[in-house]
């Protein structure tokens, strides 16, 4: 056994021997510069593109076998115009796994890539030729049902690279610079560290943000899922018209190709920016996403936005407790909108509760059981504050631009029902039917002292302004209003009913008709917003 043993170390050691006295050999007698003439012929001839080869090639044999190719370039096809370049790539194998057919690669290493992918107006594109033909490709398909070769790569490392594409037919352009991406191992099943940033810029639509990620990647390629642990996206920049654009994101993710199963965990995401003029901050929070074949879910979801302008601030709160349904319909059992408005002079808080199902396919959302309530308050308020509750439903149909809502609720001493309609977002056709049981209109109406009475006489009064009705010109309004009793000015009223038409810069009162008093009024009114 000592004898077997003895002689199996002398003949490895003498194997192992003859291979470095090799690779001594070769590393000492081969130059692959030698070549370089012999491979920027190759690539003329084979693919009619200008190969050029500035640095240096070097090789290593051990323990790596690997290679260092320093300044290169590739034309466009058949022309002189440069495709791509590289300041510096590297690549090296382990040596020892090559022999149990593994790939192991030591290291991968670029800098300064550059390169500028072109669709032409005809749909085809300038690495068409570097694709291979339909046959090269069916024969590489059939090739690859061999079983794949396992691979480990230490660490990746690139740098300063920029990639271009642009379409011509479109005139769409977008830009990735100076991307830096730094790994650590990269294998089947092994958790790796990923560091990568970049500076993204397009025109259509305008954007130039630059990015920052950090994550831990595991991946099984057998079973065709990826898991992104402890997730950190940072950007900044400009974005559809929003400036000073900062965006932060965390927490984990997770996908299933194979069992068509998506997911994130503790996902936050933040913006903050300014639109035009407004400062805005907006924070997604979702405990539990999930995505199965189709049919998604999420838990306790809640989005917080923050505006101020100059009218004023708004915060509104949005809340899911639960949301569940597929690719065309879903459903949440109960959701909450908070509003909070701050004006200079007055306060609105308003809550909006209902079920709410929709089809997403066809674009049709249902408030099925809806409350809206309202607190407001401010100092022209009757008694410096009104509350109001509704309830009713509500059917959005974005597809056709209509909104159907029906309404019930309590105003003040007010009893109000409401059935209103909305054909058209962007100048909107209102129909309404409005019933009021009561309305004292003398408790929305300013009063005035008696100081300031005096100081209004005839005598004292500036020239009265003009009314700037010119924002009314596109209202198209129909309608009905009906009031059972009715104070305006002291003078009470009863069985009021008013129709309206505004439509073209035109208003049409009629029919209006009260009782008063004793007796009764019937007429008509017509006006010109000008």
């Amino acid at each position: 056994m000592n004898k077997i043993l003895k002689y199996g170390l002398l003949g490895t050691s003498a194997v192992v021997g003859i291979v470095a006295a090799g690779v001594v050999y070769v590393a000492a007698t081969f130059d692959p510069n030698d070549y370089k003439n012999r491979v920027i012929k190759a690539v003329k001839e084979n693919k009619q593109r200008d190969l050029r080869l500035d640095g240096d090639i070097t090789l290593s044999f051990f323990p790596n076998i690997g290679a260092n190719v320093g300044k290169a370039s590739l034309s466009e096809f058949n022309s002189d115009k440069q495709f791509a370049a590289i300041d510096s790539a590297r690549v090296s194998l382990a040596l020892l796994p090559l022999f149990s057919g593994q790939a192991m690669v030591a290291e991968v290493a670029v800098s300064g890539l550059q390169a500028t992918l072109v669709k032409r107006k005809d749909g085809t594109t300038n690495i068409d030729d570097l694709l291979g033909s339909q046959e090269e490709k069916t024969a590489a398909k059939k090739t690859g049902d061999r079983p794949p070769v396992g691979f480990d790569i230490a660490a990746v490392s690139i740098e300063k690279t920029s990639l271009t594409y642009r379409d011509e037919a479109s005139g769409a352009q977008y830009a990735i610079k100076d991307l830096n991406l730094h790994t650590g191992r990269i294998a089947n099943g092994v958790p790796g560290k990923i560091d990568l940033s970049a500076s993204v810029q397009a025109n259509q639509p305008r954007l130039d943000i630059a990015t920052q990620l950090q994550t831990t990647l595991t991946f099984d390629l057998d079973k065709q899922s990826c898991r992104l642990e402890g997730l950190d996206l940072q950007a900044g920049g400009t974005a559809l018209g929003i400036s000073n654009l900062k965006l932060k994101a965390s927490g984990d993710a997770n996908a299933d190709w194979s069992a068509q199963e998506f997911g994130a965990k503790k996902f936050t995401l933040n913006a903050t920016g300014m639109k035009a003029k407004d400062n805005f901050e907006a924070t997604l929070d979702a405990p539990a996403l999930s995505l199965t074949k189709g049919k998604f879910s999420g838990d306790k979801l809640t989005l917080n936005v923050k505006l101020d302008d100059a009218s004023g601030k708004i915060t509104a709160i949005l809340s899911l407790p639960g949301v569940e349904g597929d690719a065309k319909s879903f459903r949440v059992s109960a959701m909450t909108l908070d509003l909070d408005m701050k004006q200079p002079e007055q306060a609105f808080k308003v809550r909006l509760t209902s079920p709410l199902s929709g089809n997403v396919e066809a674009q049709q959302f249902n408030l099925s059981n809806l409350v809206l309530a309202l607190n407001a308050t401010g100092d022209r308020l009757p008694g410096k504050s009104v509350n109001s509750e509704l309830k009713g439903n509500m059917q959005v149909d974005a597809a056709k631009e209509t909104v159907q809502a029906n309404l019930a609720g309590g105003l003040l001493q007010s009893q109000v029902k409401a059935r209103i309609g909305v054909r058209g977002f962007a100048e909107p056709a209102i129909r309404f039917d409005v019933d009021v049981d009561q309305l004292d209109a003398d408790l929305y109406l300013p009063k005035k002292s008696a100081g300031e009475a005096k100081a209004a006489s005839p005598e004292s009064a500036e020239a009265e302004q003009p009314l700037d009705l010119s924002a009314l010109r596109k209202l198209n309004l129909a309608g009905s209003l009906r009031i059972g009793l009715l104070k305006v000015v002291n003078i009470k009223s009863s069985n009021v009913r008013l129709d309206i038409k505004a439509r073209s810069g035109q208003a049409n009162l009629a029919p209006l008709s009260a009782s008063l008093y004793q007796g009764s009024v019937n007429g008509r009114l017509r006006g010109l917003f000008r």
